[in-house]
């Protein structure tokens, strides 16, 4: 049995590891981001290097990867940015 603390906020995980394997959510799977804020910083990114790869956008930010489809999602859905195969 694994037990440790995860973040500052005092919260324990036990995992029960017979193989060594990792389980559960990774710390940083626990914090998530202002889709808001994030947003912007997305717009921003764009409107400063033109046309990017998800993958750039995603390294650019520090945040999980649904949280940048998010916020792309929600640029669309303005009709601020468009997504294209190139």
């Amino acid at each position: 049995m694994l037990r440790f603390a995860v973040g500052s906020d005092g919260l324990t995980v036990e995992l029960q590891d017979d193989e060594g394997v990792i389980k559960g959510a990774h710390y940083h799977l626990l914090e998530q981001h202002d889709l808001d804020r994030l947003e912007k910083e997305v717009y921003e990114l764009l409107k400063d290097r033109g046309p990017l790869p998800l993958s750039t956008i995603w390294r650019s930010c520090d945040c999980h990867l649904w949280e940048v489809s998010a916020a792309l999602r929600r640029l669309k859905d303005k009709g601020l940015v468009e997504e294209s195969s190139r």
